[in-house]
């Protein structure tokens, strides 16, 4: 296998795991809040990757980089599903409710 193939995909996998594991912490107690959550991804998906600081050389930041964004998009669309039944409940600010039937009721 090429080493800096092999150097990416390990600091890849590694700030994947990582990152993954502070957006579950974080959540632990489950999602209660859409903004918090969004809040959380955003935060994941602009950072430098700080939880492998030793991954130094360009190829491995790139790694750790792209680790951290896929553990973000997987934990929403993991949770996806919590989002869109907050959001029907009423509890996410901007989503009007309905008072009137459509014409597809």
């Amino acid at each position: 296998m090429n080493r800096e193939f092999q150097q990416y995909r390990f600091a890849r996998i590694e700030a994947q795991n990582i990152a993954r594991a502070r957006l579950e912490a974080q959540f632990r107690h489950g999602i209660t809040n859409p903004e918090q959550l969004e809040k959380a991804i955003e935060q994941q998906l602009t950072m430098e990757p700080t939880c492998t600081p030793w991954r130094t050389s360009e190829v491995e930041q790139a790694g750790s980089r792209e680790g951290m964004r896929m553990a973000a998009l997987e934990f929403y669309w993991a949770n996806r599903r919590d989002l869109a039944v907050l959001s029907c409940e009423g509890t996410s600010a901007g989503f009007p409710t309905r008072t009137s039937r459509s014409r597809f009721d």
